[in-house]
């Protein structure tokens, strides 16, 4: 009775190793036909939306799968790309980033926002960015044989962070445009390399970066000029390893960062001081004789203090607190004062901003000394 029992035993466990075997053979199987795609682009027509994609370099080198499509939404989009696809099946659960084209963003972006929250492929950690033009021709241009729009927007993304300059997700965008009506985006712009790039056997676009985008009830309000881009940031997380060129050297921020509070009268607001303290090393002086670092010093502090009026300046004018001043103003409210939250659309707009920033030079490498 034991032999037989042994036996079953035995057999049981074959059986079972088998089936294993056969499901792990099977989902390799179905893994070999599914095309991850790590990139999309979304611009708006007249009867729906544009749908670009790029399934990236493959893991053997092989050319990206770039394609392009339009419906009247964006599931039967990725239905009928499905349709046309080579091969393989596309698969959305590891996108990387999605681009939005202008007529997207001047639209309102609050659509993609929902779909992406529903769709149980999409995560919500994806980067946005703000394209300025159209979404399809920056996938279309910047892919090739050999580099696709996923390793040029890896290599964007990585470069911005160095700068100190935050890229924003979908979910950053979701949660500022529910709580404040506003958010901020990376921008970028496709440009062609021709006359920049030489070593490679092909030549395709360049996406670049192009400072800050303020979306404003979910559509496209203003993209920040360059100083405007400075200011946000340092309001918005600080910076580490920005440059700023002034008066022929070039300074790199080892750390800055910038707070708002509100000035209070009788306990009543009646205006916004923002202050910013930074440190920067010399990286590039202008040429002849030693640099007056005292001289620098001012100048940085003036430098910076221009860029967070400029922001600051631009959200009063568009009516738009992308910087969330109120929830900072409100922090520092004495006890007792009037309601100023509840009024904080009227008196925004008009309310005077002082700004002060104190700026160190903390390391020269004066090599003449």
């Amino acid at each position: 009775m034991k032999r037989i029992a042994a036996i079953c035993l035995a057999l049981g466990a074959a059986l079972l190793l088998s089936g294993c075997e056969g499901n792990m053979f099977s989902s390799h199987r179905d893994m070999e036909h599914l095309r991850p795609i790590q990139t999309i682009g979304l611009d708006r027509t007249e009867g729906g939306v544009i749908l670009s994609v790029s399934s990236g370099i493959g893991p053997d080198g092989g050319a990206p799968l770039v394609m392009k499509t339009s419906a009247a939404g964006i599931e039967p989009a990725i239905s009928r790309l499905q349709d046309y696809s080579p091969e393989d099946e596309l698969f959305y659960a590891h996108v990387r980033y999605i681009l939005i084209g202008e007529t997207m963003a001047d639209q309102g972006v609050m659509p993609l926002l929902d779909w992406a929250e529903r769709s149980p492929a999409m995560r919500m950690d994806t980067v946005m960015l703000a394209v300025k033009g159209n979404a399809y021709a920056a996938v279309t241009g910047a892919s090739g044989a050999k580099t696709d729009i996923t390793e040029r927007l890896a290599s964007l993304e990585r470069e911005e962070l160095v700068r100190g300059l935050h890229v924003y997700t979908l979910r950053e965008a979701a949660s500022s445009l529910l709580e404040r009506g506003s958010a901020l985006c990376m921008a970028v712009e496709q440009r062609p390399s021709e006359g920049t790039v030489y070593t490679e056997e092909e030549v395709t676009d360049a996406v670049i970066p192009a400072g800050y985008a303020v979306l404003q009830n979910g559509a496209l309000a203003a993209y920040l000029t360059e100083e405007e881009t400075l200011g946000a940031a340092l309001l918005e997380k600080g910076v580490t390893g920005t440059h700023i060129k002034l008066d022929g050297c070039v300074l790199e921020l080892f750390g800055a960062s910038a707070s708002a509070s509100g000035v209070w009268e009788e306990g009543r607001l009646s205006g916004i001081r923002i202050d910013c303290t930074l440190q920067a090393g010399v990286l590039e002086r202008k040429e002849g004789g030693a640099e007056d670092v005292e001289r620098l010093q001012s100048a940085l502090s003036a430098a910076v203090e221009s860029a967070l009026s400029s922001a600051v300046s631009l959200s009063q004018r568009l009516g738009c607190d992308y910087l969330d001043l109120r929830g900072a103003v409100m922090k520092t409210a004495p006890t007792g004062a009037a309601d100023a939250d509840g009024d904080w659309e009227t008196m925004f707009p008009s309310l005077p901003v002082t700004v002060k920033a104190a700026g160190e030079i903390q390391r020269s490498y004066d090599l003449s000394n």
